[in-house]
């Protein structure tokens, strides 16, 4: 009975056995069963194990290594372990620092292992359910049987003997102390009579029942091994069975490629696929490999589905056409809807998207996904005003590095005074909105609403909750009333705005352009033979822009792209469109000039580079802007895209390539490819410098040019019978 007693403490009660690879590390203070930590590199392993079985006062040895490697002592260091300053000093003091020669004087300052003994932890004097660990637990007792040793990392292996005394299963435990921590491993041991039971002889007063260490365990009956094995089969049988389903099915949908897009299959001059518009985000990679780590993940993008979450439609993995493809939001950003003045946007249309937000998060949170990086230019409107969340964080964007920048964690910008009443550019509670602004800004984690609480609170100030689509219906029936009482008390008024509008539209898109599109005529695409195509975009504008607040951002580019515009309103060009410090003119479209569009592009962008010179970043003064430009020209195709909101769009190789011509490009520099230096050459009056032959993505090697100046007829040094710059011919 006492033997079966035993075994069963060693069932309930033990701490976990480890074999000669593991291993278990605590902290000096307070060790328990609850806290143990990382051992960061230090390993224990038995030799020479205890035997697995022991009479009571029988002497063996036991014989275990200690080792170190390299990381343990950098994360020794960085966890204070060692009070070291770095973990070249700390391995030193391992590996070379002599311990005193009495153990009693080994401390964690002048000894590396300061502690190295045997404990004995009989389970059977555990009485509350511990476990045996390198301390004295409240509820058992351990027996030291070992003198304490000390010594250098070095030393590597360590012999103690040891004689247990305690009948019934012992843990012995080969504890150290390093530093600041404790490390130990354990092995168990029967310990046995010398004189009855456990000397391997099954005598005649001994039975299976009273001595099962020499007797054997008694056998079960058939009956009872049917009974309980049946039940357990089943049981484990369709568990296992269920366990394989499950895992197929998560298996099948990892390796499933049906979202794999072929880039080929994207119509980008409408950013068209499978029969809709999409949207298309490119991702700048070199190299690029289908791990599983990223199948896992787009497994789980694919499987969100909600209404105010951007769908995932596929992605291309093609290099260098690395894409994620999402559903299309024609209306365009949050920022890009708040900051337009042309849309009134009320307060019913503001916590209609704040309560979008807050239940496109709360369901990323639900499915134990986060964001990161949720701003509102990823969160995109669709055709129907509601608001939803894009760019949910994919493996894809790992190697697509922005320029990092330092922001103050503990900056909040100041809340600007709203104004509380019953009008709908009223806020409804403005301090309670200021409030959960407050809540949502709070420095301490814990203390933010989730949410789920945050889509609450936005709830019950919005109590109408008038969808967006019909708060705009509302919006157009109150503006339409508004037009026809200004029709009606004001013509004149009306005939100025339709003006406005009219310089509005005609700045947008060219007059004969507008003109049909007013009329209802179809705005067919139309093919031009040569135009000239011309690129800038702002060195180091990331950086530029990573040290600038937005509305420093916002000013610096109104102001330069103003200043732009002035200039080009001097040549025979047309403004096409600028994005972020992207700017990009034509000339030669929509009004065809002969070969004159090279030379009026070129004559411009002499302009642009030397105004640079003299332009003053209105933030950032002593700054010298730069900006660097790129000319094609070749043959393009131009029309109108679009009906909602109509744009006026190039399209062909030759805007590929003037991009190119730009990318590529140097600071204050104009580069030209060789079909717009032949044609400045037949033009005559500009200085080119040939830069040679450079490698254009999707074009291959092409010659390419400087345009260094403009020389004016009256300059003595000008002849239209010798071509400037060098090397004297522009092209074969």
């Amino acid at each position: 009975i006492s033997i079966w007693l035993r075994l069963a403490l060693v069932v309930c009660c033990c701490w976990h056995d480890l074999d000669n690879t593991e291993y278990d590390c605590w902290p000096i203070k307070e060790p328990n069963d609850y806290n143990m930590i990382s051992c960061g590199g230090l390993e224990m392993a038995w030799v020479q194990r205890p035997p697995e079985k022991v009479t009571d006062g029988e002497e063996f040895n036991v014989t275990y290594s200690v080792t170190a490697s390299d990381s343990f002592y950098e994360y020794a260091v960085k966890n204070k372990i060692f009070q070291f300053g770095n973990a070249s000093e700390a391995k030193r003091f391992c590996l070379e620092h002599e311990c005193p020669a009495n153990w009693n004087n080994a401390n964690e300052d002048n000894c590396c292992v300061y502690h190295v003994n045997i404990h004995s932890c009989p389970l059977a004097l555990m009485r509350g359910g511990g476990i045996c660990g390198p301390w004295i637990p409240d509820d058992g007792e351990i027996v030291t049987h070992t003198v304490s040793k000390a010594g250098k990392m070095s030393q590597l292996l360590w012999t103690s003997k040891v004689v247990l005394v305690h009948l019934g299963v012992t843990s012995v435990i080969a504890h150290i102390k390093v530093g600041q921590m404790h490390s130990a491993i354990e092995s168990k041991v029967l310990v046995v009579s010398a004189q009855v039971c456990g000397d391997d002889i099954c005598e005649l007063e001994e039975s299976c029942l009273t001595c099962p260490a020499d007797c054997g365990v008694c056998p079960m009956s058939t009956s009872i091994k049917v009974a309980i094995g049946l039940p357990v089969a089943l049981f484990c049988s369709g568990f296992i069975l269920t366990l394989v389903w499950l895992q197929y099915q998560k298996q099948k949908m990892i390796w499933d490629e049906s979202w794999i897009v072929n880039y080929n299959n994207i119509m980008f001059g409408k950013r068209f696929y499978d029969g809709r518009t999409v949207a298309v985000k490119h991702i700048q990679k070199k190299h690029f490999t289908l791990t599983k780590t990223i199948r896992k993940e787009v497994k789980e993008v694919r499987e969100l589905d909600h209404p105010n979450l951007s769908k995932f439609l596929g992605g291309c993995i093609e290099v260098p056409f690395i894409s994620i493809i999402t559903e299309y939001c024609p209306k365009g950003s949050l920022a890009d809807v708040l900051l337009n003045e042309d849309v009134p946007i009320n307060w019913g249309f503001r916590l209609s998207f704040a309560t979008d937000i807050a239940r496109g998060m709360a369901y990323l949170h639900q499915h134990k996904m986060f964001h990161g990086r949720l701003h509102s230019r990823n969160c995109v409107i669709d055709d129907r005003w509601v608001c939803k969340i894009s760019e949910v964080q994919l493996l894809f964007h790992e190697q697509e590095q922005a320029d990092s920048v330092k922001l103050d964690v503990m900056w909040r910008p100041s809340l600007s005074k709203l104004n509380a009443g019953k009008s709908d550019n009223d806020c409804p509670d403005p301090d309670d909105y200021c409030e959960l602004i407050k809540r949502c800004w709070n420095h301490n984690v814990t203390m933010r609403p989730t949410f789920e609480q945050v889509k609450k609170i936005l709830d019950k100030m919005n109590p109408h909750k008038v969808s967006p689509v019909d708060m705009m219906m509302n919006l157009m029936e109150k503006y339409s009333k508004h037009l026809e009482t200004i029709v009606a008390e004001r013509t004149q008024d009306l005939l100025q705005e339709k003006q406005k509008t009219d310089r509005l539209l005609y700045s947008m898109l060219p007059k004969a352009v507008a003109d049909d599109l007013r009329q209802g005529r179809t705005a067919e695409a139309q093919s031009y033979s040569n135009a000239t195509v011309y690129f800038s975009d702002i060195v180091g504008f990331t950086q530029l822009s990573g040290s600038s607040t937005p509305h420093q951002v916002v000013d610096f580019l109104n102001k330069l792209y103003t200043t732009f515009d002035d200039i080009i309103d001097n040549y025979d060009v047309y403004k096409v469109e600028t994005i972020g410090d992207a700017y990009m003119v034509v000339s030669g479209v929509p009004k065809e000039n002969g070969i004159n569009h090279a030379g009026e592009i070129a004559s411009m962008a002499q302009d642009l580079i030397s105004v640079c010179n003299t332009f003053k970043i209105p933030h950032k003064p002593t700054t010298q802007l730069k900006i660097r430009a790129g000319i094609h020209s070749g043959p393009v195709v131009a029309g109108v895209v679009g009906t909602k909101m109509p744009r006026y769009c190039l399209f062909g190789d030759t805007v590929n390539t003037a991009s190119r011509m730009e990318s590529t490009s140097e600071a204050l520099k104009i580069q030209c490819s060789g079909s717009t230096a032949d044609l400045l050459h037949t033009l005559g009056g500009y200085v080119l410098m040939c830069r040679g032959s450079l490698y254009v993505k999707g074009k291959g090697e092409m010659t390419t040019w400087w345009l260094e100046a403009k020389r004016s007829p009256t300059d003595p040094l000008f002849s239209e019978d010798e071509p400037l710059g060098l090397p004297v011919p522009v092209s074969s």
